[in-house]
């Protein structure tokens, strides 16, 4: 009963709690604690040098539900909760309290001053449904420690997940000014070393170079016939190159289409130019690119290029118009001439982006195609096996055992090792005749 008290504020309506038996993770615990205490106990017991905290309760207020004010209160309370504060305030504090090399007393108070803040953070999340909130102008407002190097980098990498301004230095770049500005030699908590530590083991660790076995040290017909590459069928040996060459090449077909085509990324330009003349009413984005998507793929390519070669942002008025009838010449597009006509806030960009935008989504349907005429007959065949196969069935699977049954039927699976060696390729060889490699692999004898 008093363990799940004492655990984190855990109470008894469902919350669920983590306990540690691992003898080791216990020691480190039990090593900040008065030793006195322990040596006397032999334990950590209920009353006396417990590692954990009891958080006390508040009585609740009582609001009226249909006090429009009191529910306003009670909703905002909810959304402003500072748990995330406290827990920065307790983690600078925590650096100091658990660090061997800091002041005693100084690490005292610190240790003291992250219990209460474990403390309050039971109180802040309870304060949404008792309405107290704990005072914490003590720990937020007056600092009373320096923020955490630790905390400032975890904050530089999550930013490095965001996309930064044009105008703001590159994530890079502020790392890099953030290691430069810290006097590492002066940092005595192993936990703020850890960032420097760990650029540190990558600088100064060398990258693994990948030594290959020479064919020689592995296969017994390179080691029995020093020239058994000469004794291949050279069109036989160009055969398979071919093969592994479309097999490889149906593989990354594949995963290209399997990618998802890319949003519209100049629509917001369009939406922007559009706003800035008040237009955004008027005209809507999406109905703009359905127009220009009704046209062939050819006409928007030749467009494209009309644009850039006519200098289409620096024609007169009457210039424009007439190059507009000249290319845009369906009757749906007479309603929006004005719309590309018009100049203003960037205005020549609409046409260019939506135009280059409808290219690039044409060329990405067109690489999402699996089946082309230019496509040899192997290829084809294995790329049949990929759409024919079993949902079930993973695509290399299906890609290999097709490629498999053509290699057979060029050379025999014995003698298709040494082709597939001579070509470079023994990456394959486990995919392609996994059964045959060990008849022709070295025996090795620990001796």
């Amino acid at each position: 009963m008093l363990a799940a008290e004492r655990l984190g504020g855990a109470d008894y309506d469902g919350d669920m709690i983590k306990t540690i038996s691992d003898p080791i993770l216990n020691a480190c615990v039990r090593r900040n604690y008065n030793l006195y205490r322990y040596e006397k106990h032999k334990s950590l017991t209920n009353t006396e040098n417990i590692p954990l905290l009891m958080i006390p309760t508040a009585q609740p207020q009582i609001r009226n539900a249909d006090d429009w004010e009191a529910r306003f209160e009670t909703v905002r309370s909810t959304f402003s909760s500072r748990v995330g504060q406290i827990c920065n305030a307790a983690l600078d504090r925590s650096i100091i309290a658990y660090n061997e090399n800091s002041d005693a007393e100084e690490r005292e108070r610190c240790r003291e001053e992250t219990e209460t803040l474990a403390i309050l953070t039971g109180l802040e999340i309870d304060s949404a449904k008792s309405g107290i909130r704990p005072d914490l102008d003590e720990y937020l407002t007056h600092k009373t420690v320096k923020r955490s190097d630790f905390l400032k980098y975890k904050t530089l990498v999550e930013e490095m997940e965001t996309r930064r301004a044009w105008y703001e230095p590159t994530h890079a770049a502020r790392v890099k000014a953030f290691f430069k500005r810290v006097d590492w030699g002066k940092v005595d908590s192993n936990v703020e070393r850890l960032p420097y530590l760990a650029q540190q083991l990558k600088k100064n660790t060398p990258r693994i170079k990948a030594k290959p076995a020479k064919d020689e040290e592995l296969f017994s017909f390179a080691a029995q016939q020093p020239d058994w590459r000469e004794q291949l069928d050279s069109d036989k040996l160009a055969a398979v190159d071919a093969l592994l060459r479309d097999h490889d090449a149906c593989l990354s077909r594949i995963r290209a289409c399997r990618v998802p085509l890319k949003e519209k990324k100049r629509k917001s330009d369009v939406e922007r130019i559009l706003y800035a003349r008040g237009q955004e009413d008027a005209y809507d984005p999406d109905e703009l690119y359905a127009l220009f998507g009704s046209l062939p793929p050819e006409k928007v390519s030749a467009l494209r290029h009309a644009i850039r070669e006519q200098a289409w942002h620096l024609m007169d008025e009457d210039v424009r118009e007439r190059f507009l009838r000249e290319w845009l010449t369906e009757p749906e597009f007479e309603d929006v001439y004005d719309l590309l006509t018009d100049f203003r806030f960037g205005g020549y960009r609409i046409l260019g982006d939506i135009v280059c935008d409808m290219e690039d989504e044409n060329t990405g349907k067109e690489k999402k195609q699996l089946f082309r005429e230019s496509d040899s007959k192997a290829f084809t065949a294995m790329m049949r096996a990929f759409a024919d196969k079993s949902a079930s069935r993973s695509y290399r699977d299906a890609v290999t055992a097709k490629c498999r049954e053509l290699l057979t039927a060029i050379v025999k699976p014995t003698l298709a090792v040494r082709y597939v060696v001579a070509l470079g390729r023994r990456d394959l060889l486990w995919d392609l005749l996994p059964e045959y490699i060990e008849k022709n692999v070295l025996e090795v004898r620990d001796d």
